[in-house]
């Protein structure tokens, strides 16, 4: 277990915060104090990194405070939000992004938003519930990986999310594995249920990351009307994300076409399935119909039924009944309705593929 050399008590004129720190011009991470917060947005050597919890109902009124926000990040990091998306004003980027929750075991298969807003000294995040990518980073900055710019930790926290990501398609395509291995072992309906949800697994992560993909490659446009000495720094980063991004959504495309070829090969088997149980059901119905019809017909309540007045006329009715569905076999079985397909060493001599005689030297 890493000792978490940046903890600290919470603090008293924060309310909601997780964590506060702050990255001095080397990079290097060391706790925040009430003094860093209260220049949040002033130039430094360095940046700061806040970390706030949503649940706690005293963030958004501090939020509300810090006056380097600008409206749209108050409202990215506040407002109830259903997608991801990306926003510049003011000299700050702020928006959404779609992670998976966290709890002690590791990544859940629950999904929420991660908040954050951006400027040129600080960089504030914002969760109703622990993210995974955000642990992720946040054991990173722990361990000691050294974070020059806001941009650089935007990125490290984005990398770590589609990370993830690339996690997830990795236990997809075990999943395809083992429903694969059960179609192989004609265990077909009990891939069924392994199958329906992997392809359910696979399409929401598909939207994840095409999702992700366009919102971060919004910042290789926005900053392009913008003339601050950042904007350079930040497209660079925008394109490594997006083209790291761009590999995972290949992967994820593979997975689902392979998910539909497994779909096709299960519903081929299934079908053959279906049709062996029709084909029994039929041969067994057509056997029993002539001593059906047998049956019936001497159940007829009429005089001078046959075997009515004999001393053994159920013996000679059981033996019709029997003759009647050997009958039907035979005729089934000549007109090539029931027993196996005749293969080419049952074929008659005429029907054989012609062979080369063989020859004596």
């Amino acid at each position: 277990m890493t000792l978490d050399r940046l903890a600290q008590a919470p603090h008293v004129g924060i309310p909601g915060c997780l964590w506060f720190v702050q990255f001095n011009e080397a990079g290097e991470a060391e706790p925040g104090t009430i003094e860093d917060f209260e220049n949040i947005g002033v130039p430094r050597e360095g940046f700061l990194w806040l970390h706030m919890d949503l649940a706690d109902v005293r963030t958004r009124p501090l939020l509300a405070r810090i006056a380097a926000l600008s409206e749209d990040a108050r409202d990215s990091l506040c407002d109830p939000v259903d997608h991801q998306h990306l926003e510049y004003s003011e000299g700050v980027v702020s928006g959404a992004l779609l992670d998976y929750e966290r709890d002690l075991s590791g990544p859940t298969s629950r999904t929420d938003y991660i908040r954050f807003a951006s400027g040129a000294s600080f960089f504030i995040s914002a969760r109703r519930l622990p993210m995974d990518s955000v642990e992720a980073t946040h054991i990173a900055v722990n361990r000691g990986v050294r974070l020059t710019s806001p941009i650089h930790l935007f990125e490290l926290l984005t990398d770590a999310l589609i990370d993830g990501l690339a996690r997830k398609a990795a236990e997809l395509g075990a999943a395809f594995d083992r429903v694969e291995d059960r179609i192989i072992d004609q265990r077909g309906r009990q891939a069924r249920p392994a199958l329906s949800a992997a392809r359910r697994d696979a399409v929401r992560l598909a939207r994840q990351i095409s999702g992700l993909s366009a919102t971060v490659a919004r910042l290789e446009t926005i900053e392009e009307e913008v003339g601050e000495t950042q904007d350079n720094e930040l497209r660079d980063a925008a394109a490594r994300l997006v083209q790291h991004a761009g590999a995972l959504m290949q992967d994820v495309t593979s997975l689902q076409e392979r998910a539909r070829l497994l779909q096709d090969e299960l519903n081929a088997i299934l079908s053959l399935e279906t049709n062996d149980r029709l084909y029994a059901l039929t041969v067994t119905t057509m056997l029993l119909l002539p001593a059906t019809f047998v049956t019936g017909y001497f159940g007829m309540n009429t005089r001078n039924l046959l075997f009515g007045e004999t001393d053994n006329g159920t013996l000679y009715a059981t033996i019709l009944c029997v003759l009647a569905s050997a009958t039907a076999l035979f005729l089934m079985r000549r007109s090539g309705l029931a027993g196996a397909p005749d293969n080419d060493e049952q074929k008659p001599r005429a029907q054989r593929p012609d062979r080369p005689a063989d020859r004596n030297f």
